[in-house]
């Protein structure tokens, strides 16, 4: 607040700027001459100013005949012009508004503190102005707070009575009055004990100090009775479940409120389902009676029903019993007959059939050996395919009797640690027997990988599957593509896939021969594997995966720790006159020092294409 350069002026200005309130001095003309610093945080906004204002342009609703220049001010108020505090409305410099509460009274123009701002009249107007908008705020949540508290007594089923420390009536809701039976207004002031709780149940006495109530007023317990018996204006007994509660402020206990709710509607429900239970009850003991004959002969039809069931259910399982040995016995026989029939196939294709072929392929080889030169070229040519294929049918029956025995359980496999380079080198040269010489191109990928397999039944299994999927036929002939044009090259590549060996199988056909995948199936089931076939995108064949057990194996090992692979099938090429001569063998082709996938490519770079 400015002043003289003295030090009584600063210290006043001091004490006035440190006042909690605004303080706002105007002259005679109105006009506000000087303000403290929170009547200019209350009042100015930046880019205005406070001195100079018209203080009705801040206070609207402040009485212009209080303002010291008045010539229409009242005889009747204090010479000093002092009101009592009165609220209002109060506008900012930029026109906001916010509710104040004022105060006024005048001042002797002794105040030389404020003659630096040229004021010359008699007196001075000071306004204490208190901003009242947090205070306006909290009376309305008050308020509105004692209208809820007011609203939910009066909408509450239950009654409620509160009452000060002498235990007189200070507060009944409406639902305590209808209870009671009084109006609400003849209840204020009144002793609650004298009036409600004087007497027990029996009419005996009710000694106020063994009352719940007293105990709540002496200690602040809170109680709870069930079953308390309340007096109601008319002298009825009303039963109640009672509950008193202390009320305190702060840590002193001011009174305590009392609820009660009226058990008169419970207890006649209660009342109620006792006369029907009771009525049911009857009710059931003369039906019980009425019908207990009715029952009795029920029950003896009943049991002489079941009995009845009983025998001819009996008869029915006999003549089923008999049916069903009859078919018993006919199924034996067909069996039986089915049996002996699969014996003499056996016995016709492994004796009678086998011998006689063998036989002929021998003589047809010894023909076409020719020694002394005597056969043409074109029937030489003859006589080896003739060979050729009497070995081929001699190689598959020997194979479906191999697997007939594995089937039937009269022969079990035998297990060993093999490479599986070489398992699957076997099986191709199997599957040349089986299809006959230079037939289809392979694409062999096979690292050197341990397994504990029978080796000799893994590759039989193996020549099955690929000449399954190379589409050749038991003639040796290999059907024509619609195209015109089919690659005739069959992919065989093994991994290892965790514990199993996984080996897939690819060719131009969709297999599924009826002589050759029951053989496979048969066979890596007993190894306790799977065969599955998967379609390959852009292909007119299928994929084989053929998946067993490692066993006891060691798995994959290094090339250089695996001797047997070196020795390894190498490719067996066509000679003249259709027989065959072995080459040197080296590691199953230069694939298999390459890493083998799942679904290799039919001639990846790295890999050997034998023609076989």
């Amino acid at each position: 607040m400015s002043s003289r350069p003295s030090r009584g002026a600063a210290r006043l200005a001091a004490i006035l700027d440190a006042l909690p309130d605004a303080l706002v001095l105007v002259n005679a003309n109105g006009t506000v001459v000087n303000a403290n610093t929170i009547a200019l945080e209350a009042f100015e906004t930046p880019g205005t100013a406070l001195v100079g204002r018209g203080l009705l342009d801040l206070l609207p609703e402040f009485d212009s005949k209080l303002i010291p220049g008045s010539m229409r001010r009242p005889d009747h108020i204090d010479p000093r012009a002092r009101t009592k505090p009165t609220r209002m409305t109060a506008r900012r410099t930029d026109g906001t508004e916010f509710p104040v509460e004022v105060t006024s009274a005048n001042l002797e123009n002794t105040q030389h503190t404020y003659d630096s701002y040229g004021y010359t009249g008699d007196e001075l107007l000071m306004l204490v102005v208190r901003d009242l908008s947090g205070t306006v705020d909290t009376e309305a949540e008050l308020a509105r707070s004692q209208r809820q508290t007011e609203m939910i007594l009066r909408a509450a089923s239950e009654g409620v009575v509160g009452t000060d420390t002498d235990g007189r009536i200070v507060l009944v809701n409406p639902a305590a009055a209808q209870i009671l039976g009084y109006r609400a207004g003849e209840l204020g002031g009144r002793e609650l004990h004298t009036l409600v709780l004087h007497s027990r149940a029996d009419g005996s006495p009710f000694p106020y100090s063994e009352s719940p109530l007293a105990d709540t007023l002496r200690s602040g317990r809170k109680h709870r009775v069930r079953g308390q018996v309340l007096y109601a204006k008319n002298g009825d007994k009303l039963p109640v479940d009672l509950t008193t509660a202390p009320v305190r402020d702060g840590d002193q206990l001011v009174g305590a409120v009392m609820t009660f709710l009226d058990r008169r509607p419970y207890d006649a429900l209660l009342k109620e389902k006792e006369d029907a239970e009771r009525e049911h009850a009857e009710e059931l003991e003369r039906l019980a009676e009425e019908h207990g004959s009715e029952l009795t002969a029920l029950r003896q039809s009943h049991v002489t029903e079941v009995e009845e069931l009983r025998e001819k259910h009996a008869e029915e399982l006999a003549a089923y019993e008999e049916r069903y040995a009859a078919l018993g016995e006919r199924e034996k026989d067909r069996y039986e007959a089915l049996a002996a029939r699969h014996e003499q196939l056996l016995t016709l294709l492994g004796r009678s059939l086998r011998g006689p072929l063998d036989e002929l392929r021998r003589e047809l080889a010894a023909l076409a050996a020719d020694d002394a030169g005597q056969l043409w070229p074109e029937a030489n040519q003859v006589l080896h395919h003739l060979s050729a294929g009497y070995s081929r049918i001699t190689t598959l029956i020997d194979n479906v009797l191999g697997y007939q025995r594995l089937d039937s359980g009269t022969e079990e496999i035998a297990r060993t640690k093999v490479m599986l380079d070489a398992v699957v080198a076997a099986g191709v040269d199997g599957a040349v027997e089986l299809i006959g010489p230079g037939r289809v191109q392979f694409a062999v990928h096979a690292p050197p990988i341990e397994a504990e397999v029978d080796a000799r039944l893994l590759a039989t299994a193996l020549a099955h599957l690929v000449a399954d999927v190379a589409g050749v036929d038991a003639t040796g002939n290999t059907p024509l593509s619609a195209g015109g044009y089919l690659d005739n090259t069959v992919v065989v590549a093994a991994a290892q896939r965790g514990e199993v060996v996984r080996i897939e199988v690819r060719g131009p056909y969709g297999g599924g021969d009826p002589v050759h995948e029951p053989i496979v199936r048969g066979i890596v089931r007993a190894h306790g594997g799977v065969l599955q076939t998967h379609e390959v995108p852009g292909m007119s064949g299928s994929a084989f995966v053929l998946e067993v057990p490692i066993g006891g194996g060691a798995g994959s090992v290094p090339r250089e720790a695996a001797p047997q692979a070196e020795e390894a099938a190498a490719p067996v090429e066509p000679v003249p006159g259709g027989g065959r001569r072995r080459a040197r063998r080296a590691s199953v082709d230069a694939s298999l020092s390459s890493t083998p996938t799942s679904t290799p490519p039919a001639a990846a770079p790295g890999t050997t294409t034998r023609t076989r």
